[in-house]
Order: C-alpha cells, then sequence, then structure tokens
C-alpha cells in the first residue's frame, strides 16, 4: 500500500510578473492542463493553487503576453514565480484575425419593427488592443426576411464600427473550453429597403460569450428606422 494518499494536497504559488519591467501582471489565468482547474492572479500578481501530488501542466496566459508553460513534479509545495514575455505586435497585420457573422434573431419590441424572423450574415475584421482587455474591429452586415415571398419585405444592410470589454474577472471553463464574457457597443449606417429606400444610423449594445472558435452573442439595437429591437445568434472564427 502507498505511503501517500491520493486525497492529499500540495500547493503551488507564486508571484507572476513582466520579464521585461518586473511589474507584477494582475488577474492572469494559471490553467492546469487538461482539467478545469484554474485561478486568476490578484491586483499584486498573487497566484495559488492547490493540487493532487504528481506530475502537473500549468499554463499561465492573459492578454498581452505570450503563453507560459510548464510541467512540474510535485512532490512538495512548491513556490514557483513566473515571468511573462510580452507579445509584441507586428503593426504591419493590425487585423489578426477575420471572422463570417452568422446571425438568426427574431425582432421584437417596437410595432412598427418587421414582423417575423430574419437571418443576417456579415463579415467583420477584429483587433485585439495590445495589454489590454479592448477589441476593436470593423464590419459589414446585411439582414433580409427569411420569408422572401413577403411582398415589401423589409431588409437592410450597414457598415459599423464595434469597441468590445472582455470581462476577463468573470471568464470560466465550459469543459475544457475557456468561456469568457464581453460587453460592447457598435455604431454605424446603412440603407433599409422595404416600400421604399432611405438610409439608416444604427447603435447596437453587444453582450455575450467567446468559446474558442465561436462567439455567442445578444445585441439590442436602436437603428434610426424600424429595424429597432434584440437579435442573437452565433459567430464563427476562421
Amino acid at each position: 500500500m502507498s505511503g501517500y494518499a491520493q486525497s492529499d494536497t500540495l500547493k503551488i504559488s507564486g508571484i507572476i510578473t513582466d520579464s521585461s519591467t518586473g511589474e507584477q501582471v494582475s488577474f492572469a489565468s494559471v490553467h492546469v492542463c487538461d482539467t478545469s482547474i484554474w485561478v486568476h492572479s490578484d491586483q499584486s500578481g498573487a497566484y495559488s493553487i492547490t493540487l493532487p501530488a504528481g506530475m502537473v501542466k500549468l499554463q499561465c496566459s492573459t492578454i498581452g503576453y505570450k503563453t507560459f508553460n510548464i510541467e512540474v513534479n510535485l512532490i512538495n509545495d512548491l513556490e514557483m514565480d513566473i515571468l511573462l514575455e510580452p507579445d509584441v505586435i507586428d503593426d504591419s497585420s493590425h487585423f489578426k484575425r477575420w471572422e463570417i457573422d452568422w446571425k438568426a434573431f427574431n425582432c421584437y419590441g417596437f410595432s412598427n419593427m418587421y414582423e417575423g424572423a430574419m437571418a443576417m450574415f456579415g463579415l467583420e475584421g477584429r483587433y485585439d488592443i495590445w495589454r489590454t482587455p479592448l477589441e476593436v474591429g470593423l464590419g459589414f452586415s446585411y439582414a433580409l426576411p427569411l420569408n422572401m415571398k413577403l411582398e415589401g419585405a423589409y431588409r437592410y444592410w450597414s457598415l459599423y464600427a464595434s469597441l468590445d470589454c472582455k470581462l476577463n474577472l468573470l471568464e470560466f471553463r465550459v469543459g475544457k473550453n475557456l468561456a469568457q464574457p464581453y460587453i460592447g457597443v457598435a455604431v454605424g449606417g446603412g440603407q433599409s429597403f422595404g416600400e421604399g429606400k432611405e438610409s439608416h444610423a444604427n447603435v447596437a449594445i453587444r453582450a455575450g460569450f467567446d468559446i474558442r472558435h465561436f462567439r455567442l452573442f445578444f445585441e439590442q439595437h436602436f437603428n434610426s428606422d424600424k429595424a429597432r429591437g434584440s437579435y442573437w445568434g452565433l459567430t464563427y472564427y476562421f
């Protein structure tokens, strides 16, 4: 019989700092690979995580830094400071990723809105602002009713700019996927087509979750024409 019970646990703790400045890195995520176990560093960069003894793979990451990976054999409580290397972004490639934004939503909340299901698709370029939880984007969207046989069916297109804030302190695990909530706003304008053609301005409040290559989102739109309402959908990053 082994002299070390599997139920015994040990602690890994330390300070997470910037390797170039020596400043503490707050709210960095320390994740035990292949598990749902993770913690955040506090405002002074300190972290602490309790685990069973044995081989442990840790991954430390946060916005603006390269991901840090290490494997240790945990046989005693371990003091382990982590140095994160800043992730220098190539300024010649500001749009780090593009997404095809397929959306499906129901319009409601205003009596003068188009009544019935609509579909919206578009293309949006997004850029993480270095070392902050902010993300900016430029996009195009086109909305149309699912039943195109309706006479005078309402549809519209828009060009818009967005600013989203990732809520790092509220991120959580869904299995092995990291789900990160965000809130934001988008503003833009375009043209709508129904009984006639007219220009419109648009403001949208955005919220949702990023889960690897997908984004589940909710948007409340305030168009200057009748396309006001709440929309929900799913985005795929490619």
